[in-house]
């Protein structure tokens, strides 16, 4: 099935740790002297300082794992678990584009480099009517915006890819922004003596130019990954305890573009865009290919006028898009009522087009004295693949207290569309709901001792309408990773679902609940820089409610983690830096016994769901940068070592035949990350 494929695509960082088991900165700027924020629980990170955070791998996406709210995913792997919601719950935005796919290949890269971004904004939770369409958190990608008088010219070569960027001056007295990437990993893993050989490839470019006075941007960006089996994998069980010694060929390429244009002139922002996304994965397993292939193309536009009003300042707009889905499923049986699993080719086809508008007012009004900012939101959207209108109500207060003390309550309903994935052709066109969250959040902000900057949050969310399994098994064997198998497999699909689908009847019945606590200590200190983050999370789902409407551990829920991270120079030419990262073990639904069927082979018997955790994750990063400070440029050669200790952390439960015994998959060994950057001087 194409879970197996899946499952050879997130092999790629996962390939040696199953082998080995068988044998300076800018501050967080969360401003509230003399203006509202624009989100008041957003988190940011500049440029500068994802060059140095220890334990991103130089990439600018992953970094935001270390920050409070975010749930650990294994290997490393891409994808943003806020607050209790799933990845795919989670929209990310390049100047107020969404941003399809955030990485290449899970997570060995994100989709864009460090040196094209001015800053990341991350709100985990509680995000104003601006944004929508939604149930989790919102990211914040700004594009960078130079000014300069020549060209000029930087790269990086790393272990994984090398890219270049270019930067100048363009019509209108404006900046051109250039830049490609280009990985080799199919070379590093063809020249790797492992069981599983894949050749993988990622591209991505992109396109920027912005007039002198900064009203108009013309914006391109795309990705593309690549993925081929090139040799046939041993009998050896892969990761997750699945087998893949039937597999004999495997092709996966997944590509998206986005182009949009940017008018912004005395408070009116208009952005529309226009987007391909093409996905094609194709697996012969057992002398049969099996695969599953996606052409979406899309368009919208957004638009924003933000005025004074009533003594305050309002913001109103628009923000729309259109998708025609066309997509073909070949030979993949689905788990459906009364209809059994074949091996008959089978290939189903399909198409639909759906429209998503939305229409949204926030005002923004500051009273008693100034000192505290009261901003009630409204949002409307007809979300087209679920049919229906949505209204969606939010409300943010921030209080500005004596002494720097600053507090700060959310609360507010989000909705989302449903997967394009739980569509026909495989379940025929049926209705489906729009899933919703009411998310709650106080926070308090103070400086601690003046040594830190210090902040304690509270959340709080409920989620209706989730899609779930509502016929196959919960057994990590027998159901092989769905959504109440936890363990390795059910977190690789939640990472994939929106791409992929479940192949798995599913219905929008399910409810969530989620609550935690968050502590956050920042230290400043000229170029040094350091956190501490420990967040007290819970995350709880249903299943099918007809037959079990018990609440039970989310695949993701990690109820304790702990992140301590500091960067220090060390004279004029050394950096180091460190992260050090405890988490608590994800749940997994463990094998209860086990019984020899009439087909003489063994079959597994479910324990309790989602009854027992894997043990405790905890990992040291280290990361040296050395530089060579020239005139005309800087050179800058960093690297970047997870798990420096080695450390066996288990990601995944494997079993014998008999189902008898039971072994941990092993997560990452020591990985390093090793790169030159080139940077010309101001």
């Amino acid at each position: 099935m194409l879970r197996l494929a899946l499952l050879l695509i997130l092999s790629v960082r996962i390939a040696h740790a199953d082998d080995e088991a068988d044998d300076s900165g800018d501050e967080e700027v969360i401003e509230v002297e003399g203006r509202a924020p624009r989100e008041p629980t957003q988190q940011r990170l500049e440029t500068e300082e994802l060059h140095t955070l220890p334990g991103g791998g130089n990439d600018a996406l992953r970094s935001l794992q270390s920050l409070p709210g975010v749930a650990r995913v294994p290997y490393g792997m891409g994808g943003l678990a806020l607050r209790g919601a799933a990845p795919h719950d989670t929209r990310v935005f390049l100047d107020g584009i969404e941003v399809p796919m955030l990485y290449h290949f899970g997570g060995l890269a994100s989709f864009v480099p460090i040196d094209t971004l001015e800053h990341i904004e991350l709100t985990p939770s509680g995000f104003g009517a601006r944004w929508g369409r939604g149930i989790g958190g919102v990211v914040l990608l700004e594009s960078r915006s130079p000014k300069p008088t020549k060209w000029r010219a930087q790269g990086e070569v790393s272990l994984l890819h090398a890219g270049a960027l270019a930067v100048g001056p363009g019509p209108k007295g404006g900046s051109w922004i250039v830049g490609v990437r280009r990985s080799y990993v199919d070379a590093v893993l063809a020249a790797a003596q492992v069981d599983l050989s894949l050749a993988p490839s990622y591209l991505d470019t992109q396109l920027r130019w912005e007039s002198g006075d900064k009203k108009w941007l013309a914006l391109g960006f795309a990705s593309g990954d690549s993925l081929t089996l090139v040799r046939e994998p041993t009998e050896a069980g892969g990761a997750g305890g699945v087998s893949t010694s039937n597999v004999k060929s495997f092709d996966y390429n997944s590509r998206f573009v986005r182009l949009g244009l940017r008018y912004r002139d005395r408070g009116v922002t208009a952005t529309p865009w226009f987007g391909l996304d093409d996905i094609d994965a194709i697996a012969n397993h057992k002398g049969v290919d099996k695969g599953y292939k996606r052409f979406d193309v899309s368009g919208g536009a957004r638009v924003e006028r933000e005025q004074s009003w009533l003594g305050g300042t309002l913001c109103t707009g628009l923000d729309t898009k259109a998708t025609h889905y066309s997509y073909s499923i070949t030979n993949i049986p689905p788990a459906f009522p009364g209809e059994p699993e074949t091996n008959t080719v089978v290939t189903r086809d399909g198409a639909r087009a759906a429209i998503d508008a939305g229409m949204f007012a926030e005002q923004d009004w500051l009273v008693a004295n100034k000192r505290v900012i009261v901003r009630p939101g409204l949002r409307l959207d007809y979300l087209g693949l679920a049919e229906r209108v949505v209204v969606d109500p939010r409300l943010s207060l921030v209080e500005r207290l004596a002494d720097g003390v600053v507090l700060t309550q959310t609360v507010g309903l989000y909705h989302e569309p449903p997967l394009v994935t739980d569509l026909d052709p495989i379940y025929g066109d049926r209705e489906l709901a729009a899933p919703s969250s009411l998310q709650i959040s106080a926070s308090a902000e103070a400086p601690l001792f003046d040594l830190f900057d210090g902040r304690a949050t509270l959340y709080a969310q409920t989620q209706r309408s989730l899609a779930v399994d509502t016929v196959s098994g919960a057994t990590p064997i027998s159901d092989n990773g769905g959504g109440q198998s936890g363990g390795l497999l059910g977190i690789s699909r939640e990472l994939v679902d929106e791409q992929f689908g479940s192949y798995s009847y599913r219905e929008y019945v399910g409810r969530g609940r989620a609550y935690g606590l968050e502590l956050f200590a920042r230290r400043e200190l000229g170029a040094v820089t350091g956190w501490l983050a420990y967040t007290y999370a819970r995350s709880y789902r249903t299943g099918d409610p007809r037959r079990d409407d018990r609440y039970y551990p989310y695949v993701l829920d990690q109820p304790h983690v702990l992140t301590a991270l500091a960067t220090l120079p060390l004279g004029s030419k050394w950096r180091i830096g460190g992260r050090l990262r405890f988490a608590s073990g994800n749940p997994f639904t463990p094998v209860g016994g086990s019984y020899v069927n009439l087909k003489m082979e063994w079959t597994a018997v479910d324990g309790p769901i989602l009854s027992e955790r894997l043990p405790f994750f905890a990992q040291l990063d280290l990361r040296i940068d050395r530089l060579w400070r020239r005139r005309t440029a800087t050179w800058t050669l960093y690297l970047d070592v997870q798990n420096v200790t080695n450390r066996l952390n288990p990601e995944g439960v494997t079993y014998s035949d008999d189902f008898m015994r039971k072994s941990y998959t092993r997560g990452l060994p020591i990985f390093p990350s090793l790169g030159l950057e080139y940077r010309p001087s101001p």
